[in-house]
């Protein structure tokens, strides 16, 4: 008998143009699985490394993990639940399964895959087989997946890094469970409240707070693990907030306790989440100003690891014209841009509109001209803790253009632009820029703080940006906080 682990990991942003299909996920099964994430700092590469410590036999079930994006097309969210199934099934009689989710996936006709997920594994499982599940702390967390899980944790950091620990603490707790010593009691409590992601580090500010608080609990052994989720906010969906999820050892009467203690002090501290947004022109013209770099300027609104297309040009627009004292970086999502100046081929001078191609709404082509520096298959490995850090990624075909002082990286398809190292695998090392552009809203900083001089979040229309009021929500739970300001609660 074995622990079936698996790992089916994506956000979605209902808002985003850009669907996603089932080769976004780039699924692997059986031993490939164990292979991609072994040694990984990884939810299941902590699954791997507590198993493999205790001796315990494995069986890789899948590992798949797509960039935000809008929902998964119904035929492919079909083929890779079936997939899933399929592979779990065929495994004789696990003893636990351990399975990492993002917990703010959405496909077409289904707003809770995870709660589909589960509720999938539970059916072929059965009642008594321990499924613990491990979240980002973005997850949108449903009722529909608390009823199927024994234990559900969440990351403690934002930005993520604490992957590896939250994968490593679940398959301790499903293997105690195996032995006797564990049965987990889990109670939560849902807050009506979407959080801006920009002001939500768990390294200082409000959610530091929380989380330190969390920690205490856990600590002192009056809890196993205890996750507040801030929640993926760009998801116009039923059951839709905020959450805090308690597991304790078999003490249901103190998880729910937690929860709702927690859960009070979330939304009781919901103002203090405000962001602090720098219009584009004055955040370029302080970057000049600065003495030296480099200075990174975070494009929230259209921030590829929030469902936007990556696309925007509402920062790069002004940049191409500003008078820059130094280099300038900025990673743009345009496949026909791409094809063009693949055809041109290194060192061509080209002028063409690069950008705007996908959100029509907030964005338009911007004409430029530059030199061809760079050609790429766009495959790129992630090096800073965080994302998948030693896992090779693909934004397909891509292109460096030089235009004046700003590096244009132009990708075919959306990735994540938090790691330096997606510059400096394409010759552009942001140590020695001036200004660096990043589309993040908060995870750029746990790898740029130590290298950036300052860091400032621009305001530019998209499709995750934090000015909730703009974006036009048609099915999401209402009352909810900051949109309905004057609503009460209680936990």
């Amino acid at each position: 008998m074995a622990i079936a682990i698996a790992s089916i990991m994506q956000e979605s942003n209902t808002f985003s143009p850009v669907k996603t299909r089932y080769d976004d996920f780039d699924p692997v099964f059986g031993q490939a699985a164990l292979d991609r994430h072994a040694g990984k700092l990884t939810e299941m590469g902590g699954f791997i490394d507590v198993l493999r410590r205790r001796k315990r036999e494995i069986a890789p079930v899948c590992a798949a993990w797509a960039i935000t994006a809008g929902r998964l097309v119904r035929p492919d969210f079909e083929r890779l639940s079936r997939e899933f199934g399929d592979a779990l099934s065929s495994i004789p009689k696990p003893e636990a399964l351990l399975l990492a989710m993002h917990g703010a996936q959405t496909a077409e006709g289904e707003d809770d895959v995870e709660g589909h997920t589960i509720g999938l594994a539970r059916r072929l499982l059965g009642p008594l087989v321990p499924i613990v599940v491990t979240l980002d702390l973005h997850a949108n967390v449903t009722a529909a997946m608390v009823e199927g899980a024994d234990a559900i944790l969440g990351y403690h950091t934002y930005p993520h890094v604490d992957m590896f620990e939250v994968g490593s603490k679940a398959a301790s707790i499903a293997a105690r469970m195996l032995d006797g010593k564990c049965k987990p009691a889990m109670r939560w409590r849902k807050v009506p409240l979407i959080v801006p992601a920009e002001n939500a580090s768990t390294s200082k500010g409000p959610m530091a707070r929380l989380v330190r608080r969390a920690g205490e609990i856990e600590a002192r052994g009056q809890a196993e693990w205890i996750s507040v989720f801030t929640v993926q906010p760009w998801m116009d969906i039923h059951e839709m907030g905020g959450a805090v999820v308690a597991v304790t050892d078999g003490d249901a009467s103190a998880a729910d306790r937690h929860a709702r203690a927690l859960a009070q002090k979330l939304w009781d501290t919901r103002r203090d989440f405000d962001a602090d947004l720098v219009p584009v022109q004055d955040a370029i013209r302080e970057a000049i100003a600065a003495k030296e770099g480099p200075v990174v300027l975070a494009e929230s609104s259209d921030s590829t690891g929030s469902g936007s297309p990556g696309d925007s040009t509402g920062v790069l627009k002004y940049l191409v014209k500003a008078p820059l004292d130094g280099a300038a970086a900025i990673f743009v999502v345009d496949p026909e841009a791409v094809e063009t100046l693949r055809a041109a081929g290194v060192g061509a001078t080209v002028t063409l509109p690069v950008g705007g191609k996908f959100d029509l709404k907030n964005s338009k082509p911007v004409r430029v001209t530059g030199r061809v520096r760079m050609l790429s298959d766009g495959r790129w490995t992630p090096r800073a803790r965080g994302y998948n850090p030693g896992i090779e990624q693909s934004m397909g075909a891509s292109a460096v253009l030089e235009c004046g002082r700003v590096l244009i990286l132009i990708g075919a398809k959306s990735t994540m632009t938090v790691d330096p190292a997606l510059f400096r695998c394409h010759g552009i090392d942001p140590l020695y820029c001036k200004i660096v552009v990043v589309k993040s809203p908060l995870g750029f900083r746990a790898a740029y703080e130590p290298i950036a001089k300052r860091m400032m979040v621009v305001d530019t229309p998209g499709v995750s940006t934090a000015n909730f009021a703009r974006m036009p929500w048609k099915r999401l739970s209402r009352p909810i906080y900051p949109l309905d300001a004057g609503l009460e609660w209680k936990a």
